[in-house]
């Protein structure tokens, strides 16, 4: 079970200083030197990492990765930046992960980093992607320069293991180590045994570490898990720290593994060089362009004549996410993905979204007490970022039109042009586009794959490293994917001229069904339009248009506003149908692809006992994914969906915990269904 909401966020209680300077309440501690914090950094862990000489000699395309205990400020995180940015190659990535037990709220970590000018820049960044919302767990903050960072808001040591995999090898990524928070003799339950088995278990071979503290109890922790360490002279007045390197060995390749590690294929020493994409649709757009900011050679086969022909392709799309009071892997992932998205695509897509406030409405009592359980589970009030709780008349003012029922206000969601954002994706140079080129086939040839497609009659073979399937349910015209369970989902969306009436709705609404204000939507027809439904028929799979069903959408939007419905139902309307593809636990899948017939010889003793613990690996189709399952939030969940699967084809840290990189994972259904002494498909 996931622990992402499990437990409550405590943020930072910080005093502030006549220099400006903040000190924690709780620890009676400060954050950084009163001489001068960014020097501090700079000879404490930059320095005595040896990161300007280590990132100089980096190779193109390589990965660095910094763990550090204690993100603060992200004093450390800019400075590591900054450096960065001086001395590594253009193409190298580098990976910063940081633990949190009391994060400072957005307007704290301004004023924080107000402190240091010369950095204001790289801190006006970390600002605008800081979460709006920091729930407990993992976040992945993507920069510009192939920076990213994962902080995860948590215990240290608890924290440090949610992102392991319970693979040995894979796990240890971190090759230099930031070891800052609080003092030892402040903050003891921190510098925990279980911290040091965490900090061994993420080095990678000849990790180094740095520390600002020489005392005993973190010098007998780090000795007792294999660094050999070294006291050098201190900052200022601090007359000795600590440095280090890991001098243990490195891990073995297989267990014993803490759990059955049915979601572990076996770790390939070399990351693909070219990797194909079927489907373009935004599944394909995020993948292709996850990969190509990771300087992924990508290829993208799509079989209508441009980016979002299939269930894409709608003149405007609402980006939404229904957020639960429940702990569990759904609420969690629709949390996150919300955040994350709104970042991706401010930063990806500006001229494509319009993130100007979306309401999502409470239309019936049982509607009302969910959403009265989701304020009182986050602590919603009319300052959050995330979402705000409205009354019938505040949500009224917030539209622009009569509405008689109460609902939450996403003041940083709104709505997107779909099409148009999976074109702007798409347009990178690391990426190919063919469009009009169905895949006809895929084969495993040896170590590679081969691509049978067709393009105006001709037939033609490609060889890829790897192939991502984005083809939503026509990935199921593929064997080696035919046994994952994706189901069909009709839908129809209704598109009519805006009228006087109309054009006074100012954001987008969604309740039982959607609609998004109006706006110009196409070339060269200029006049504002409404997009507004969708149907939703389950294993229904033809793609007519029918009348009856724009009568619903229209019924559905009379139950929001009555008199817009009215003053659109005078016209003909226009419409487009497409199939969502959707999994039956509604999150979409996200990972590698096992060998199927291996699954019963691997874990069939799961039927008798589906809790016991099979310390095997089962055979994968080496360098075979999927993204799809998104069902009818995909442009919510694509990103971080796309974020995950670039993680295991990178074998970079994952941009989710553990238990969420389990619950997106494609063979979780067969896993299950073995559980349930079914066949695994």
């Amino acid at each position: 079970m996931s622990e992402q909401q499990h437990t409550p966020v405590i943020l930072a209680q910080l005093e502030w200083k006549e220099d400006g300077q903040p000190v924690s309440s709780a620890f009676d501690d400060i954050y950084f030197s009163t001489a001068s914090g960014l020097e501090e950094t700079r000879h404490v862990f930059l320095k005595h990492n040896h990161l300007s000489e280590r990132w100089a000699n980096l190779a193109d395309n390589a990965t660095f990765s910094i763990g550090e205990t204690g993100f603060g400020t992200g004093l450390n995180f800019l400075a590591a930046w900054q450096l960065w940015r001086q001395t590594a190659p253009a193409t190298a990535q580098l990976h910063f992960v940081s633990v949190e037990k009391f994060p400072l709220a957005p307007h704290d970590l301004r004023r924080a980093l107000a402190l240091w000018p010369e950095l204001r820049e790289l801190s006006e960044q970390l600002i605008a992607q800081y979460p709006t919302y920091l729930a407990s767990g993992v976040h992945r903050l993507n920069f510009a320069g192939n920076v990213h960072l994962t902080l995860i808001i948590d215990e240290a040591s608890r924290g440090f293991e949610r992102i392991q995999l319970d693979d040995p090898h894979r796990d240890s990524l971190v090759n230099a180590w930031f070891l800052d928070g609080f003092a030892p003799a402040k903050n003891p339950e921190m510098w925990s045994d279980d911290l040091f088995r965490a900090i061994a278990q993420l080095s990678a071979q000849e990790s180094t570490l740095a520390t600002f503290t020489c005392a005993g109890i973190v010098k007998r922790g780090l000795k007792a898990v294999g660094f050999a360490l070294e006291k050098v002279p201190g900052f200022g007045r601090k007359r000795e720290m600590l440095r280090g390197r890991f001098s243990a060995a490195t891990p073995a390749e297989q267990g014993p593994h803490r759990t059955t590690p049915w979601h572990l294929p076996v770790t390939n020493t070399e990351p693909p060089a070219t990797i194909a994409v079927i489907g373009a649709g935004i599944a394909g757009a995020t993948a292709a362009r996850a990969l190509a900011d990771r300087n992924f050679q990508v290829a993208v086969f799509e079989q209508g004549n441009e980016p979002g022909s299939g269930a894409s392709g709608n003149d405007q799309g609402i980006l939404y996410a229904k957020l639960s009071p429940k702990p569990g892997p759904n609420g969690d992932f629709n949390l996150l993905a919300l955040q994350f998205a709104q970042r991706f695509y401010r930063s990806h897509c500006p001229d494509a979204i319009h993130f100007d406030g979306l309401l999502q409405l409470a239309e019936t009592e049982k509607e009302q007490q969910l959403q009265q359980q989701v304020i009182d589970h986050l602590e919603l009030d009319s300052n959050s970022l995330l979402a705000q709780p409205v009354s019938a008349p505040q949500a009224s003012e917030l539209a622009g039109v009569d509405l008689n029922i109460p609902g939450l206000y996403f003041p940083e969601a709104g709505w997107l042009r779909p099409k148009q954002v999976c074109s702007t994706l798409l347009n990178h140079p690391n990426i190919h586009f063919h469009p009009e080129t169905p895949v006809l086939g895929i084969q495993q040839t040896a170590a590679r794959w081969e691509l049978e497609t067709e393009n105006r009659g001709k037939k033609t073979s490609h060889q890829f490293d790897a192939i991502i399937l984005c083809s939503a349910n026509f990935n199921r015209q593929f064997p080696n994917t035919a046994p994952l369970p994706l189901q069909p989902i009709r839908g129809q969306v209704s598109f009519a001229r805006a009228t006087p009436v109309s054009q006074a709705l100012n954001i987008a609404l969604c309740g039982e069904g959607y609609i998004a204000p109006a706006a110009p939507v196409s070339e060269p027809d200029k006049t504002p339009q409404h997009s507004f439904g969708a149907t939703f028929k389950l294993k229904q799979t033809d793609l007519e248009i029918r009348e009856e069903e724009h009568q619903e959408n229209l019924a559905t939007l009379a139950s929001l506003l009555p008199q817009i419905a009215e003053s659109l139902s005078h016209q003909q309307l226009r419409g487009r149908t497409a199939l969502r593809a959707a999994t039956p636990d509604y999150l979409p899948m996200a990972g590698p692809v096992a060998e199927w017939a291996q699954l019963e010889n691997t874990y069939g003793a799961l039927r008798k006992n589906r809790k016991q613990r099979i310390d095997r690996r089962t055979p994968y189709q080496q360098n075979l994914y999927v993204l799809a399952g998104l069902g009818s939030r995909g442009f919510t969940y694509a990103p971080l969906a796309a974020e995950v699967l670039a993680a295991w084809i990178s074998k970079e840290v994952m941009p989710v915990s553990e238990d969420l990189v389990k619950a997106l994972h494609p063979m979780r259904f067969a896993i299950r269904n073995l559980g349930k002494n079914k066949a695994p498909h």
